[in-house]
């Protein structure tokens, strides 16, 4: 176990310089300071946005330790045409230092704030089973889910659940005299994960997102899930057997296609953007009177009102809408007060806006939330409209 913090410094040094000198990362030999394990949960953290906010804090205590460490590099690094960046490259080595301070604290102390108050304890991502039991996953495990004959159903490897492990059956599909059984993967804000479904579709959900699903479809039926949230659909076609999402009182059929689907509780839309393929909308109780679709083209967005009960259409740039699949945040001509709350769910904090005009004001930005803190981004709309804030743990107030 390590337990000399000098040794975390040191090595959160060497990452530090890795990356103002550009160097390859494999380069930096962290056999001697760290065991496999240890490595491994320190790109846990790296990867995992629950843990930002705690690095962010950790990051500042580390600088101000620190203050000389890191003038004699900046010293060092390379002097070309490239400077004018240093102070985005520097932000990322702290990223680093951060994360190890962060693995230091999390493995061997009870890390508490200024006041003395324990940091927020992180929620897991959990899984729900036919049989009402709840499994807490970690992007690290590697675990089995068998059903309720004993058979391996589900696999899951660091970041992905996958039910396509059977293959007696083609298609993922059982046969019809099975009854259903259900799964629920509940992601918590902060995180995100995705799933493989037995007959192959693949599901990317946002943070604060739960999905239900049948671990087998059965032949000859409908393959139905239930979501609320936001999840990135990328459905196996079968043309005999539909592929329906209920998100609220909206359902989406396709036979098979890409797209997203928003159906937080706190917004007033649920929206379903298309990538490709083609999908049809309905109210829940349309269907059953055989009333018709709205039908969704290729790089369009169908926006059901919960409020009143309709359906608009209107043709949208479909990357704003999958960016948070790729790390990043996209925000085109957006109102403050729903740009929070995104970043709320992103980050897994609580934002309490009581500037009204500010709420109201549009912004057009990107950030990468890889490598920006929350800290990072109040900053920067700070800079473009002045307001004052204070964040304390995940408690953050905007005046």
């Amino acid at each position: 176990m390590l337990r000399d913090f000098s040794k975390l410094m040191e090595l959160a040094k060497k990452l530090a310089r890795t990356i103002l000198l550009r160097e390859r990362i494999e380069e930096v030999d962290t056999s001697k300071e760290l065991n496999q394990d240890e490595r491994d949960y320190i790109m846990q953290k790296l990867a995992e946005p629950s843990h930002w906010l705690e690095r962010s804090r950790l990051k500042k205590d580390v600088d101000e330790t620190h203050t000389m460490e890191w003038e004699r590099l900046k010293a060092s690094t390379i002097q070309d045409s490239k400077l004018k960046y240093l102070n985005t490259v520097l932000k990322i080595a702290a990223v680093f230092i951060g994360v190890v301070g962060c693995t230091y604290f999390f493995l061997f102390q009870n890390f508490t704030n200024d006041v003395g108050q324990p940091l927020i304890k992180q929620e897991a991502i959990t899984l729900e089973l036919e049989n009402g039991s709840v499994e807490k996953l970690t992007k690290s495990d590697h675990k089995q889910f068998r059903n309720r004959q004993g058979k391996i159903v589900g696999l899951q490897k660091a970041g992905q659940l996958d039910y396509t492990s059977d293959s007696e059956q083609p298609a993922g599909l059982d046969n019809t005299d099975k009854p259903l059984e259900y799964h629920k993967l509940t992601v918590p804000y902060g995180k995100t994960f995705q799933l493989v479904l037995s007959d192959g579709t693949k599901v990317h959900l946002n943070a604060g997102t739960s999905l239900k699903y049948p671990v087998r479809f059965v032949k000859g039926k409908t393959r139905e899930v239930f979501m609320e949230g936001e999840a990135f659909f990328d459905v196996h076609k079968n043309k005999e057997q539909p592929f329906i999402v209920n998100a609220d009182d909206l359902g989406v059929k396709v036979l098979g296609t890409r797209f997203v689907v928003s159906s937080y509780p706190e917004d007033a839309y649920v929206n379903t953007v298309l990538l490709e393929g083609s999908v049809g909308l309905y109210k829940s109780s349309q269907e059953k009177n055989g009333e018709e679709y709205t039908m969704l083209e290729p790089g369009f967005m169908g926006a059901w009102s919960k409020e009143r009960g309709d359906i608009s259409v209107k043709e949208v740039d479909t990357g704003i809408y999958t960016a948070w699949t790729k790390g990043r945040m996209v925000f085109s001509h957006m109102k403050f007060k729903d740009i929070i709350k995104k970043l709320a769910r992103c980050y897994n904090v609580s934002i309490t806006n009581s500037n009204t005009q500010l709420g109201e004001e549009t912004f057009t930005a990107t950030f990468d939330v890889k490598i920006e803190t929350m800290e990072d981004i109040l900053e920067s709309f700070k800079r473009n409209y002045g307001f004052d804030y204070h964040m304390e743990n995940n408690q953050i107030k905007i005046y």
